[in-house]
This record gives C-alpha cells, sequence and structure tokens, in this order.
C-alpha cells in the first residue's frame, strides 16, 4: 500500500468508528500525522519543501514546515512578487487598476494564457492583466506587467517583500526569455549563462534570446523534459513566498487595493469546501522537473492560512496529480485547526 493511501485510511480511522451493527458515527478527529504527509510528499521528487503557517498581519507563524527554508526553483509563483511590485506602485499612484496597456508582439510569451494569442495593439487593463497572470498563470500577461512596471523594480521587489536572498533572481527573466533559452539554446550557452554574473547574463539576453520572436503555436523546440532547474529559473524558499503573500494579503487591505485579495483568491485550484473556507486563492508554478503549489485560505472565523509545497527534480518530470492530492487532508485539518487541536 502506498504512503498516501495509508495517510488516507489513517485519516479515515479519525473520522469515524465502526460498530459491530455495521453502522458508522462520527469520533473526534485523532491527531494529524505530520510525518505520514512528510513522507509522502518527500517521495516525490529529489528536493522538496513544505510550509504550512497562519497569517498574524503581515507576519507568518508556522504550524508545520519541512526545509521551509531551503530555496528553490518556483515557477510561475514567481508572479507573486510582480503583483507585490503592481500593488506598491498603485499604491504610489504611479499605475492604476485601469490603465490600458497595448499589447504588443515582442511581449508575446508561450502558454498558458489566451493573451499569448490575442492580436498586438489590443488594449488590456492593468487589472484584467493581473486578474490573467494570477488566476490562468498567463505568461504574457506577465511580460506586459514587468515591462509597465520596470524590470528593476520588479526584480527589487523580492527583497521588499523579504525574501532571503534576491541574488537568486538577477537578472529577473521575462517568461519570454526563460521559454527562448530553454526552447534554443545548447546546454554549452546554458551553462555559461549559470556561470556568469548578473550583468553579463542581461548582454547575453539582450544579444540573443530579446531578439526572438515567441510562436506560441510553434511547438517547444529543444525543451524536451527538466532542464536547468538549478540555474534558469525563479528561486524562493516557502519562506520566503509565506512572507511576500502575508504582505500581499495585508495590502489587499488598505484603500485603493481591494482588488489584491480578489486576485490572489480568484483561483481555487480545487479547494471545493466554500463553507469552511469563503476566500480561497492558490497560485502554482509548473515547469518539467518543478512544481510549486501555494495557497492562501481564509476560513469562515477570518482566520488566514497559508500552505506552500515545492518540488524540484532535474531528472524527471513531478507526479503534479498526486503532489494536489496529498494537501487535501492538511485543508480539512486546517479547517478544525485551533488551540486545543493543532493537526499534530
Amino acid at each position: 500500500m502506498s504512503v498516501l493511501a495509508r495517510f488516507r485510511l489513517v485519516l479515515m480511522a479519525g473520522l469515524c468508528l465502526f460498530l459491530g451493527t455495521g453502522s458508522l458515527v462520527q469520533a473526534a478527529p485523532i491527531a494529524f500525522q505530520w510525518s505520514l504527509l512528510d513522507a509522502n510528499l518527500q517521495a516525490l521528487s529529489a528536493s522538496s519543501n513544505l510550509l504550512v503557517a497562519e497569517f498574524r498581519g503581515s507576519a507568518c507563524q508556522t504550524i508545520h514546515g519541512r526545509n521551509q527554508d531551503q530555496p528553490l526553483a518556483i515557477a510561475s509563483t514567481f508572479k507573486l512578487y510582480v503583483l507585490g511590485e503592481l500593488a506598491r506602485q498603485i499604491q504610489l499612484g504611479k499605475v492604476s487598476w485601469d490603465e490600458q496597456i497595448a499589447l504588443t508582439d515582442a511581449l508575446r510569451s508561450m502558454p498558458s494564457g489566451d493573451y499569448a494569442w490575442v492580436p498586438a495593439g489590443t488594449k488590456v487593463s492593468v487589472r484584467d492583466l493581473a486578474q490573467a497572470m494570477i488566476w490562468q498563470s498567463d505568461n504574457t500577461a506577465t511580460d506586459h506587467l514587468i515591462t509597465r512596471l520596470g524590470r528593476e523594480n520588479v526584480q527589487k521587489a523580492f527583497a521588499a517583500y523579504g525574501h532571503s536572498d534576491p541574488s537568486l533572481n538577477a537578472p529577473l527573466l521575462l517568461t519570454r526569455e526563460m521559454f527562448g533559452i530553454k526552447m534554443s539554446q545548447t546546454p554549452e550557452w546554458m551553462a555559461q549563462w549559470e556561470s556568469s554574473p548578473a550583468e553579463t547574463r542581461m548582454e547575453m539576453l539582450v544579444q540573443v534570446i530579446d531578439p526572438m520572436q515567441i510562436d506560441p503555436s510553434g511547438g517547444w523546440g529543444r525543451w524536451n523534459g527538466p532542464t536547468a532547474i538549478d540555474g534558469i529559473e525563479w528561486f524562493a524558499s516557502a519562506d520566503d513566498l509565506c512572507r511576500a503573500t502575508a504582505a500581499l494579503w495585508s495590502m489587499g487591505a488598505q484603500p485603493g487595493l481591494a482588488p489584491v485579495r480578489e486576485i490572489l483568491t480568484g483561483n481555487r485550484y480545487g479547494v471545493t469546501d466554500t463553507s469552511t473556507w469563503p476566500r480561497a486563492g492558490y497560485k502554482g508554478g509548473f515547469e518539467a522537473g518543478v512544481v510549486n503549489m501555494t495557497f492562501v485560505l481564509e476560513r469562515k472565523d477570518g482566520r488566514v492560512f497559508f500552505v506552500s509545497a515545492g518540488y524540484n527534480d532535474p531528472v524527471v518530470v513531478v507526479d503534479t496529480a498526486t503532489a494536489r492530492t496529498a494537501l487535501d487532508p492538511v485543508f480539512g485539518c486546517l479547517g478544525s485547526y485551533n488551540d486545543t487541536f493543532t493537526c499534530g
């Protein structure tokens, strides 16, 4: 029997007792077994981390963590930092939610996201781009927002939102640049990138990658499996992501920034219990060999929780379905979490 199957049986045993008459009665839930969850998640990839926490203002209080301070490739979850810089500039009056941005071929990226196929010249509001960036992980929307906000400003957002090592993301890659590198460049070129300082990397982007025209219907070129995930990616620890998400949640309570929380909670990604969780949101990242699943959950009593699980494997593709299913018991446990029932 798999670890996940055993874990489910233990959870079910805590919820009900089987009587000799064949009937079922409710029983108090047994202690949530983090050790089983950890073992299940560790088996999914070569490297992984996990953090379950509660927001206390703009800070995170850990409920359970494993390797939570370990930076991993996070793929599209980096878009939380783009949203953070957008919120900051809106707060300063430099950008508005209603501002219209014209799409350009120069910033066209690969899917996910429908804007990859929208004609150049189409005008889209900042808010619509931000929603697409978080809800559908739209890459073309993301690159237009980064360019409007300024690449250097978004790069500085990693430090501003408490990232433990912002230099890991220097220079900040546009999504189209990351696709361009992995779809077209040789292992030797990528090794040169990884061994070069940020200034040289930027020159390599300007000279080789940025002139490329990305065709979202043109296939994936050389990219057919985990590729340079340790060096050509976006990186953060689960602790980093919690600090950033908690700060964003707090900003969403400030005047003019209510859309931040609406954007954060526009994609529930299978958290179907709307009675326990009136608001739930997700931002994930997926690449061959990289999975990140980051959730924010507001419970019916107003308490707000954070769950982030990350997986990196330089050789095999991570089983995303199993990774997602394994988190369901966590959400169930947090629904009852309090000072006396602490999920183990």
